[in-house]
């Protein structure tokens, strides 16, 4: 305890109660009247009130330009919820407008081939493991798709209809090796047949192959269909010829040929469902490699006619 006394924390602590006890007793006589005392506390203290008045006013300004906080942060919600909606209505506009296109394109194809009968579809995923692009559609048997149907866009031939189900379809492309459509040069009529090769569909290209060695081929030359074999309707483009070479080992010529339709991006395609001469005569030697559409090892060797 002595020691606690004699300390100089504690002797500072007297010295501090007993200079506030004499400031209180001169302010008491003073009555009230200004003193030293609390001209220095003005002094210090009144720079301090001002910038709080400032702080203060301005915050209410603030408050008055800007709104509420709370309010302010309910309306940003609401701008939120807004845009959201926009775009939405933005999305619906898009769809909207991508199905007039493609209803323009199926008006634009009939006004052509009078006998064709479209089912517009989607791809809705592709095989990005096989170079030809093959992909399914949002369309199947209860759309009336069937086995071997065409697959079209605008632009030209894509390929056909390899596998049915109800409600979608797998879409073999005229890249594969496995797809053999009868075709003719437009300006020339020189015959040949479209199968694509592994390496030319890492291109994007396909081969018309079985050219005679003496044809009038020639790059910039436009190829359509022959209608050979009752899969695929006549005179529908297949694309451009990029280059003609003969064939290694044999005595026939081939053209490096361009699709028309850009197999590797198509997104909206029409399933041709019914033409003049659909399934009339099916060369099942020309699709090499017959393939199990059922499921329980059926496979197919005919194009059943529409409405059959």
């Amino acid at each position: 305890m002595k020691e606690l006394l004699a300390g100089k924390n504690f002797r500072a602590l007297i010295v501090v109660v007993v200079v506030m006890i004499v400031l209180m007793l001169y302010s008491a006589a003073s009555g009230g009247r200004s003193n030293i005392f609390s001209t220095a506390f003005s002094l210090i203290t009144s720079p301090v009130q001002r910038l709080t008045s400032k702080l203060t006013g301005a915050a209410e300004d603030l408050n008055r330009t800007y709104g509420d906080p709370k309010a302010l942060s309910e309306e940003n919600e609401a701008l939120k919820a807004r845009i959201r909606e926009l775009n939405n209505k933005l999305v619906d506009y898009e769809d909207v407008k991508r199905e007039n296109e493609t209803l323009k394109e199926v008006l634009g194809l009939k006004e052509e081939n009078a006998d064709f009968d479209f089912v517009p579809a989607t791809v809705i995923s592709r095989d990005t493991t096989d170079s030809s692009y093959p992909f399914t559609i949002d369309k199947g048997s209860s759309s009336g798709v069937s086995l071997y149907d065409p697959i079209m866009t605008a632009d030209g031939l894509v390929g056909y209809v390899s596998e049915v189900g109800l409600i979608t379809s797998k879409v073999t492309t005229i890249l594969n090796s496995t797809i053999d459509v009868g075709a003719f040069d437009r300006r020339t009529r020189d015959n040949g047949v479209i199968s694509g090769t592994s390496s030319l569909a890492k291109k994007g290209y396909t081969k018309l192959g079985l050219l005679q060695r003496d044809c009038d081929v020639s790059t910039g030359d436009i190829i359509v269909s022959s209608g050979l074999g009752g899969i695929f309707p006549d005179n529908v483009v297949i694309g451009e010829v990029m280059e003609v070479n003969p064939e290694p080992q044999s005595i026939s010529l081939y053209a490096v040929v361009k699709p028309m339709a850009d197999i590797a991006q198509c997104r909206d395609v029409f399933v041709l469902v019914d033409f003049s001469g659909q399934g009339t005569v099916v060369d099942t030697d020309s699709i090499s490699g017959e393939t199990d559409f059922g499921g329980e090892g059926e496979t197919e060797s005919t194009v059943s006619s529409q409405g059959e």
